[in-house]
């Protein structure tokens, strides 16, 4: 009995010295990281906007069980410089990958750059791998190694900018029915490059002198196709007058109530069509000029409403933008202020309110007062949020320019 206690009291003591010993997760540069082949290989993988392709993967060996962020790459022959990223971050060791980027990324890797380049091609070998890392640690990073799925039928996952027709006696009344989209090509109205889906919709056309009717297709189903959009429902014209060469007013949809303008004096018109709320609307601007692939920031301010500069905003601001149109970093835009608008300032993308996005007349969120010298200010503009307040603003045009190089900023009454 004796030495059975003594031998419990060793084992006592084996236990308590291996129990102080440090047991803390150490960090290692990882040097393994497999992502597991799926055992449906073979199997057709048929991609669509809202389908899934499941993969899984080990955690690298970074020595204890640390939290990754993964991102899964895709390549057409499996090449090193071949893979392209797809846009998802994952946590955890297995996926459901959106096979829309899927799709995405091999459209990039054919080099399609629209719905009009995309050719379809039958289902092809295409191979994945995984890039891993720990945010914030150096050396972290990891590649895993490349498996491929055999049979993957992608699809056009490029979106291209929506349009929209303008049809009346400028185009001879063409009719709006596909056999004559060839036609119909150079009277579209289109969505922004960087708006896509926001469903407003801009064009700039020569407009001959003289009496001026339209109206606007949404697809090119026939005259009574029900995607006619115009100013009534009733098949007749309403005359409308532009003043100081512009026109605000809404439109109704379906609606074969063409526009009419009786004394055009001829030249260039911007068309804008805005189909994305309840009530579409339309604004004419004689002497406009095509922003399509311009650069630009945005107006922030009572004239916006204060809405918020996010994303989720995107079509509320589409029409308030200054344009780059000279591609020289120069933003310019002339917009109709009332009384109470003549506060405002400047965001170079929308990342909402505090983005980082703010560019304005100070660093301070506080408004600064100005006055028109002779309907003209100048001054600098910096990073930041304080905006401008026009004393005395009585209504009416400003034109805004915004010049980045410089940073200076020039208000001019109309």
């Amino acid at each position: 009995m004796k030495k059975l206690s003594i031998l419990f009291a060793c084992l006592l003591a084996v236990l308590g010295i291996s129990s102080c010993q440090d047991t803390d997760p150490q960090y290692q540069n990882p040097t393994k990281f497999v992502l597991n082949t799926p055992a449906l290989v073979n199997q057709l993988y048929e991609l669509s906007a809202d389908g899934t392709i499941d993969l899984s993967w080990s955690q690298p060996d970074y020595g204890y069980a640390a939290t990754a962020a993964y991102y899964v790459q895709v390549s057409l022959d499996g090449a090193d410089s071949t893979f392209v990223e797809c846009g998802t971050k994952y946590v955890k060791c297995y996926a459901q990958v959106k096979a829309s980027e899927v799709a995405e990324a091999i459209c990039k890797l054919r080099g399609i750059e629209s719905e009009d380049d995309y050719t379809d091609e039958p289902a092809r070998k295409v191979y994945f791998r995984v890039r891993a890392l720990i945010d914030g640690i150096e050396g972290s990073e990891i590649l895993s190694n490349v498996i491929a799925l055999n049979q993957v039928k992608e699809y056009c996952a490029i979106q291209s900018p929506g349009y929209i027709y303008l049809i009346g006696n400028v185009g001879g009344w063409t009719g709006p029915d596909a056999a004559n989209a060839d036609a119909l090509a150079k009277w579209r109205l289109f969505e922004s490059a960087t708006a896509i889906g926001s469903k407003i919709y801009s064009g700039v056309f020569d407009m001959p002198a003289g009496e001026l009717i339209f109206r606007f297709y949404t697809e090119l189903t026939g005259w009574d196709g029900g995607a006619s959009v115009g100013m009534q429902a009733e098949d007749n014209p309403v005359a409308i007058e532009l003043t100081d060469g512009m026109y605000n007013g809404t439109l109704v949809a379906p609606g074969k109530g063409s526009v009419q303008i009786l004394d055009w004096a001829g030249g260039s018109m911007k068309i804008t069509v805005n189909l994305s709320g309840k009530v579409p609307s339309m604004i004419l601007e004689a002497g406009g000029v095509d922003t399509n692939g311009k650069k630009f920031i945005y107006i922030v301010g009572p004239v916006s409403g204060w809405t918020e500069p996010s994303e989720a905003n995107a079509a509320h601001y589409e029409d308030f933008k200054l344009y780059d149109l000279e591609d020289n970093g120069v933003y310019s835009a002339t917009f109709n202020l009332a009384a109470d608008q003549g506060m405002f300032r400047f965001y170079k993308a929308l990342t909402g309110w505090d983005g980082g996005a703010s560019y304005g007349s100070q660093v301070e969120d506080a408004m600064v007062d100005i006055e028109l010298a002779d309907g003209v200010y100048s001054g600098l503009a910096v990073a930041g949020k304080g905006g401008w307040n026009i004393a005395g603003w009585d209504g009416g045009k400003l034109a805004i320019s915004v010049d980045t190089n410089t940073n200076k900023v020039t208000f001019t009454k109309q």
